[in-house]
């Protein structure tokens, strides 16, 4: 049988002369589990093999053994950790479990003399325990939520989430109105809890904003991509004015001269006269009831001049919104979606007090339920889109 390798090490180790050491005394229970009754040395002292090496009633009994042995070692290295760790792992919520850190160890081969008189070829398994080195951190961050009716689910979460480096603490807040905070944690040097603060890392208000801007635009992109549609060549909107790329009105002529034109027929772009005289020939189709979309498929911009202006777009719309009513950022994001919607469907004339003041009225009274109904009388839109301009109202219920 091969000696495996940890009793090899056991064997040569020089505490191994000392019978009276734990090697040693490790190393000969070993060798009794492993070689009951057949080891045998010759005149130089080496192991001679033998024709087997145990029988199938002292295998059984070896791979007890070799259990029993591995849970006394379990035992004794799950209590070194938490006597080292113990405070630490309480402190941040770990529960430490020996039994995650067992792995397979090298098995022994063996031949075994069966009942029936032939040797079988068997293999004891061993295991083995691969423990990570811990460290205690001197600080830790524990992310706190507020368990409200209102709490979103990103925000619970986080709740109770243990950051062991500051590098890993999500941007906060999440969104607008959001009333969670990050615990900063000063431990000693067994790790317990000497004193907290309010984490001071969090970024300043004006990067808050910023921040809740983004956030803001990057969900209205999606929710106006979806209503408006992304158009290369002119179309008319519900309203029957001439538009381009994402809801661009270019219906007067200063609007369509202002592009970088394709004629995709020819891979040319328009010259101004060009344009002046397509941009006529729609307008007066339109008027007439003529116009048809495909007749000018192929005038064309391209996809990033789209993006481009529809990003000028929204910067306006945002900026309008952010003069015409106050605490717009400090709203509920989803209202902030539905009055962006409006701003930039109707720009900034025909969105305000004077045409919606009943809208304007129920805003700054935070009735969203008033709000939901009038944002819904909306003529100029899809069914879909007034539906939509409405729920966004009522979620902020």
């Amino acid at each position: 049988m091969q000696i495996p390798k940890f009793l090899q090490e056991l064997i040569s180790s020089p505490e191994y002369g000392d019978k009276n050491s734990e090697t040693y005394k490790r190393a000969t229970r070993y060798m009794n589990i492993l070689y009951p009754g057949t080891v045998a040395f010759d005149a130089t002292g080496r192991m001679m093999r033998p024709e087997y090496d145990m029988t199938l009633e002292q295998f059984y009994k070896a791979q007890h053994e070799i259990e029993t042995e591995f849970e006394s070692d379990k035992s004794e290295a799950e209590a070194d950790v938490l006597d080292a760790y113990g405070d630490y792992f309480e402190t941040i919520g770990f529960n430490f479990n020996i039994e995650e850190y067992v792995v397979s160890g090298t098995p022994i081969p063996v031949k075994v003399l069966m009942p029936g008189g032939h040797v079988s070829k068997r293999s004891l398994e061993t295991y083995a325990l691969n423990i990570p080195d811990f460290e205690i951190k001197p600080k830790i961050w524990i992310w706190h939520s507020e368990h409200g009716e209102n709490t979103c689910d990103d925000c619970l979460g986080n709740d109770g989430t243990v950051y062991e480096n500051k590098e890993d603490i999500p941007d906060i807040p999440v969104h607008p109105n959001c009333r969670c905070w990050v615990e900063e944690i000063e431990l000693d040097k067994n790790g317990k809890k000497i004193g907290s603060k309010v984490y001071k890392g969090q970024k300043p208000e004006t990067q808050k904003v910023s921040d809740m801007k983004n956030i803001l635009t990057d969900k209205f992109k999606n929710d106006v991509m979806a209503h408006e549609g992304i158009r290369k060549s002119p179309y008319t909107d519900s309203k029957g004015y001439l538009t381009i790329g994402i809801g661009k009105n270019i219906h007067k002529l200063n609007d369509f001269l202002k592009l970088d034109i394709i004629n995709t027929n020819t891979g040319t772009e328009l010259t101004e006269a060009e344009k002046q005289n397509i941009h006529s020939k729609m307008v007066s189709e339109i008027n007439n009831g003529t116009f048809r979309e495909y007749d000018y498929a192929h005038i064309q911009i391209s996809p990033n001049q789209i993006y481009n202006q529809f990003n000028q777009q929204l910067e306006i719309a945002y900026n309008e919104l952010n003069k015409k009513i106050m605490n717009f950022i400090d709203m509920p994001i989803s209202v902030q979606q539905a009055l962006l919607d409006m701003q930039f469907n109707m720009g900034n004339n025909r969105f305000s007090e004077r045409y919606w003041p009943k809208l304007f009225e129920a805003i700054k009274n935070k009735d969203w339920e008033t709000a939901a109904k009038e944002a819904s009388e909306r003529k100029d839109v899809q069914k879909a889109r007034r539906e939509w301009t409405k729920l966004m109202f009522l979620n902020a219920n």
